[in-house]
């Protein structure tokens, strides 16, 4: 009897899919289950050498954050789409009969291996939250499939990907994150001290030589992160956010040049020049030295602040003040540095008679030595 030969049917991944057409090559987007990605989805081993893999080796300090995000905002959260490549042809079946067909059904066969090119980090926080939060697992982010064409093609591939990034500046991020609580905190400082409100550039992390503002939000960002002590994960409560509004307000009262810039459009441009008073070392430098002193004031009294920092009333901010030099100034330039914010923050301790913390000290008899 004739044994009649078996066909062997290819077992398959089915996705709705969306077909076209990038740089000459065919491409394919679908939505993917998350609790799929882990599964389906592999990206370059990190210990594998650069001129071997097609991928950033991964980070594994960024895959908690991620991960964090997902299940803290599971009812309101966005993932971009993961690009991969697959290293075989797939079966696209069209379901219209459309001259060029562009919507189908991708047929993944399930030996096939996709790499991805830019998402590794997604990938991984997407199965650790997954893990956490299983609902999380209904919900879908979309995927751009590409054919792969070997190593050298995935290389250039991740450095397309990347030619063109760019991240949006720490002001604009602060300006616009209504999740973060330190973000929060600073645009309800700039809303409510008048010197910040108008003197405040919300689009960049650095001020051009000729803006007309005097601080950046992610400046006054990090220095109310200073004065209340908090670290990057901690929130701020409503009690806090005044304490830091009645703070800056004092502030003000005793910086008379910032008062001035509020009606010379030209003078913040010359105080960034010419002073230190006008600079994000500065602001967190004076929120470092003065942040015992909300243990001490009023639950909102500027007032109190005010006569409180008088002596800073009558300093010379301006940079030929050799103070300054070796503290926030190297050769006359402005430094950012931990050390400078914290050496000036204990120079401005001692005006104000404020005890310095034993580091600050240490850091002060070395300076002087």
């Amino acid at each position: 009897m004739a044994q009649m030969a078996r066909v062997k049917t290819q077992q398959t991944h089915d996705f709705p899919a969306l077909r076209g057409i990038q740089g000459g090559r065919a491409c394919y987007t679908i939505m993917c289950p998350l609790r799929l990605i882990p599964k389906l989805f592999h990206y370059d081993d990190s210990g594998l050498p650069p001129e071997e893999r097609a991928q950033r080796a991964v980070n594994p300090g960024r895959i908690p954050e991620i991960t964090d995000y997902l299940t803290q905002n599971s009812d309101n959260y966005i993932l971009p789409a993961i690009t991969a490549s697959l290293d075989q042809e797939a079966e696209f079946v069209p379901t219209g009969e459309e001259l060029v067909p562009l919507v189908g059904m991708l047929r993944i066969p399930q030996e096939a291996r996709l790499l991805i090119n830019d998402g590794q980090h997604r990938r991984a926080a997407i199965e650790r939250a997954v893990t956490k939060k299983r609902e999380l697992g209904h919900d879908s982010i979309p995927v751009l499939l590409f054919i792969d064409e070997g190593l050298k093609r995935s290389q250039q591939m991740f450095a397309d990907l990347n030619r063109h990034a760019i991240r949006p500046s720490t002001s604009l991020n602060t300006f616009f994150d209504k999740r973060d609580s330190a973000s929060t905190l600073a645009r309800c400082v700039m809303q409510e001290v008048p010197c910040f409100r108008e003197l405040t550039e919300v689009e960049k992390s650095s001020l051009p030589l000729k803006s007309r503002k005097l601080f950046t939000l992610s400046a006054i960002k990090n220095a109310n992160w200073r004065f209340l002590e908090k670290r990057k994960r901690d929130m701020a409560s409503g009690p806090e956010h005044t304490q830091c509004i009645a703070f800056w307000l004092g502030v003000c009262q005793v910086m008379p040049d910032w008062q001035h810039a509020l009606d010379n459009t030209s003078l913040p441009m010359r105080l960034r020049q010419g002073s230190i008073h006008a600079h994000g070392v500065f602001l967190q430098a004076l929120a470092v030295s003065c942040a015992s002193l909300r243990y001490e004031a009023p639950d909102y009294d500027p007032d109190w602040y005010a006569n409180r920092l008088q002596p800073l009333a009558d300093e010379n901010w301006q940079r030929s003040n050799p103070e300054w030099e070796g503290r926030c100034l190297q050769n006359g330039r402005i430094s950012k540095s931990h050390t400078s914010v914290e050496l000036l923050a204990s120079y401005l301790k001692q005006r104000l008679g404020i005890p310095l913390s034993d580091g600050q000290r240490q850091l002060e008899d070395m300076f002087l030595t």
